[in-house]
């Protein structure tokens, strides 16, 4: 009888789980490990590496000492002294790069706004409009800024257009008057696709219990976008705002590849990009670099903190 009992106890105790991975965790773990990896070797390495660069010298034998005592702040006093020298340059890329902020901030955002509402209301064709917005963003620039170039030039479908309706196109696009409005134009078209890509998943988010009980109470479609589809996805609408602003220092190959011949269009990241190319003394571009992000951090994070305050956390 004992051992009836010991044997039912026996079996009813909770089986121990196998010691072993499943073939989906192995996947997540390989696929945040390359992620996490890729994230510490190009972000964390790269800058921290420039950081250290901005407090060293180059010495003739292709080496990089420390700089000490007086000459620890050099790559920076250097900085202040070249502006000193070409101040009329340092102000033209400046405006230069606070353009792109108001491109992307003020003028593709709200664009991008308009057309993810009307993806996500589902109008007639909106798969393919989310293929025909998505293309730019998975283009390579240099193919997307040939494209733009060949378009607008006298042989391209718009300069011929123009041409069919008496509009010489020969000095409309992309000469040194037309240059800066034609690159923000590119940036315009090729900025939408990834907006609408992230608005319109932020959107997708949203209860469909609150926008059927817009629709019940004749709720307009514009106020619908207004006050409850923008404030519902702030979060987004936030995140791509300050993307907006890192513009300013991450724009910088698009001036180069469309109006490489116009140096009024460079910009704060094009200035340092070819102050680094071609050449093994990194330390002064890379003191450029920590010079321009120590002013920019505080007004982006600022920035962030102030948005934030416009509508309060939505959990749903």
């Amino acid at each position: 009888m004992t051992r009836i009992i010991e044997e039912h106890n026996t079996s009813n105790r909770p089986r121990r789980k196998r010691r072993f991975l499943k073939a989906s965790t192995i996947f997540v773990i390989v696929m945040l490990a390359y992620s996490v990896l890729h994230f510490l070797l190009m972000w964390v390495g790269v800058n921290f590496n420039s950081i250290l660069l901005s407090f060293k010298s180059y010495n003739r034998n292709g080496t990089y000492s420390w700089l000490t005592g007086s000459r620890f702040f050099e790559n920076f006093e250097m900085i202040f002294t070249n502006i000193g020298k070409d101040v009329d340059n340092y102000r033209s890329m400046l405006f230069s790069s606070l353009a792109f902020l108001v491109v992307s901030c003020f003028v593709t955002l709200p664009i991008s706004l308009f057309f993810s509402y009307f993806i996500f209301k589902k109008i007639l064709a909106n798969g393919f409009f989310k293929v025909i917005f998505f293309l730019p963003s998975i283009i390579p620039l240099i193919i997307l800024t040939t494209i733009y170039s060949i378009s607008v030039g006298d042989n391209g479908p718009v300069g011929q257009l123009l041409n069919a309706i008496g509009i010489n196109s020969a000095n409309l696009f992309l000469t040194h008057q037309s240059s800066s409005w034609m690159i923000w134009i590119f940036c315009v078209w090729a900025g939408i696709g990834y907006d609408v890509i992230l608005l319109t998943a932020g959107m997708s988010r949203i209860p469909r219990d609150i926008l059927e009980s817009c629709k019940m109470d004749g709720v307009p479609s514009f106020w619908e976008f207004i006050r409850i589809v923008i404030p519902l996805t702030w979060s987004t609408v936030t995140t791509l705002f300050i993307f907006g602003m890192m513009s300013v220092f991450t724009v910088f190959l698009q001036p180069w590849y469309l109006a490489p011949k116009v140096n009024t269009t460079w910009t704060i990241g094009t200035n340092i990009y070819f102050a680094s190319k071609g050449g093994r003394a990194l330390n002064a571009p890379a003191a450029l670099g920590l010079f321009y992000s120590v002013i920019g951090a505080p007004i982006i994070v600022g920035t962030r903190a102030l948005l934030n305050k416009f509508f309060g956390e939505v959990s749903y």
